[in-house]
């Protein structure tokens, strides 16, 4: 039976539910309440008609450095919770519709979560596009303003850093959804485990020499770092 719910932006009341049932900080979660969406992070949250605490979906914006690229294409889900009483009542659906729903709002093209494979094959059914076991995804957007903190030295626009997800050994699938028709320069399927940077640096320049017209979109410093020979 599908369960009837309140479903909402994290307000402080909830931040007591969602710490006991996450690994999350709670100052982290006071301070989201109110500049989730200055920060791009929406915590969301559902509720029983009678105010009993379902569970919860966390989102950010992907992170390089470790810092959140909040201008960036990419967003991940970090966090998805249902109380076990209120699993398989169509709560963990409603969390994640909603989810997506703000994170297209909020100017996302796509989102990835890392999951292990009871979940991954749960996104399959909801039109999550889910990666084999041991690949994942590398790719280079669109120059924005924070990339410039590379390269402080060089030409605006001169770099933009390959981003890629990394790999969890306790969640070690990835699945994407598309949020818009935004594509990134370039991407490729890569191994992450062992050397992930490396790897996933050999499968964008296998992607470039099999397209070398694509190089030209690259940004000049990125595009050197990736040259090869003809």
């Amino acid at each position: 039976m599908t369960l009837e719910l309140r479903i909402r932006p994290l307000a402080a009341t909830d931040v007591d539910e969602v710490v006991a049932a996450s690994d999350l900080d709670r100052g982290w979660l006071l301070a989201d309440v109110t500049s989730w969406q200055q920060q791009k992070a929406p915590t969301i949250v559902a509720r029983t008609l009678a105010g009993d605490f379902v569970g919860f979906v966390r989102a950010r914006p992907n992170e390089v450095e470790p810092s959140p690229r909040t201008e960036g294409q990419v967003a991940e889900i970090s966090h998805l919770f249902v109380v076990g009483e209120h699993r398989g009542a169509g709560a963990g659906t409603a969390l994640v519709e909603r989810a997506l729903k703000t994170l297209r709002l909020l100017g996302f093209a796509r989102v990835v979560v890392s999951v292990n494979q009871a979940t991954a094959d749960w996104l399959a059914k909801r039109d999550w596009q889910v990666l084999p076991a041991g690949r994942a995804l590398a790719w280079v957007e669109p120059f924005i303003s924070r990339d410039d903190l590379w390269h402080p030295d060089a030409r605006s626009g001169s770099f933009s850093p390959l981003l890629a997800m990394p790999y969890q050994k306790s969640r070690p699938l990835q699945a994407w959804m598309h949020l818009a028709d935004t594509p990134p320069l370039i991407d490729a399927q890569y191994d992450p485990r062992g050397d992930a940077d490396a790897h996933a640096v050999a499968a964008i320049t296998a992607v470039l020499r099999e397209n070398p017209e694509a190089l030209e979109s690259l940004p000049p410093l990125l595009r050197a770092a990736l040259y090869f020979p003809a």
